[in-house]
This record gives C-alpha cells, structure tokens and sequence, in this order.
C-alpha cells in the first residue's frame, strides 16, 4: 500500500449536537401557571391593573434572569434559541399591559390595540405562557442533580 491510498480503518461517526431528549413530566409547571394566573386575576378584581403589573412584573424580571442564564450556559443552541423567544413573546404582552394597564387605571381607552377591548385582561395569560416556556426548557435541557 502507498502512503497515498487511504486506509480501511473505521471513521468515527460524528456525535449529533442535540442532546438526548429526556423525559418529563410538566404537571408541576401547569400547576404553578394555573395558581399564578388565578392569582393574577385575583388581584385584578381586587386591586386593578397596577397590583397585576407589579406581579407581572416579578415574573418578568425572573424570565430576564433565566433567559440569560440559559443563552449563556447551555450547550444546546435551541434552548438558547427559544429561551430568547419566550423572553420577546412575553415581554411583547407585559408592554402591552403596562401601558394599557395604565390608560385603564386613569379611565382612559386602551393605548395599544384599543380594538381588542379584552386584549389587556388577557395578557397575564401570555406572559405567564413565557415563564411556563421557560420552565418547560430548564426541565427539558438543563441539568440535572444526579442522585447516588
């Protein structure tokens, strides 16, 4: 054999970027998206816009804080990838409801889409969509605790 005929040896077969896909059990998250959306509600009937916005507003923050976490630590490129999708989606709604939110408060009309009459007593549905997305890919790509 010459040196420039390539040899029988096996190549080794390229490893896939994705990870093995895990299982998981969301319950736990659509438990905690019901209460929190219930309680968001809750605080709508009994203080109005500005306790939701406050509320929201924690989730949102939180969201912030994993999405940047997620972006920065994990291997796996679409979990970065639909952390920042969450984020966007989520933070699209809670604008929506800040300033919205707010014009109602004043008895005013709704700044954003004043159409969509329903639309700012909505949005504590999607944002907490976001957060529950989130939950979603931290259970689903991060890692886990290893027990022995």
């Amino acid at each position: 054999m010459t040196e420039d005929t390539p040899s029988n040896e096996e190549k080794p077969k390229p490893m896939s970027t994705r990870p093995p896909v895990r299982g998981f059990n969301p319950l736990v998250n659509y438990l905690f998206y019901t209460v929190a959306v219930l309680g968001a509600y809750i605080l709508y009937w009994a203080l109005g816009y500005p306790a939701v916005i406050a509320m929201m507003m924690f989730f949102v923050i939180r969201l912030i804080r994993d999405t940047v976490h997620v972006y920065r630590t994990y291997e796996y490129k679409f979990a970065g990838q639909a952390s920042i999708v969450n984020l966007i989606y989520s933070m699209v709604f809670f604008i929506i409801l800040v300033v919205n939110g707010l014009a109602l408060s004043q008895q005013m009309a709704p700044i954003i889409f004043p159409d969509f009459i329903d639309l700012t007593s909505w949005t504590p549905l999607f944002i907490m969509g976001g957060v529950f997305g989130m939950m979603n890919i931290k259970k689903m790509w991060g890692p886990r605790k290893r027990f022995y």
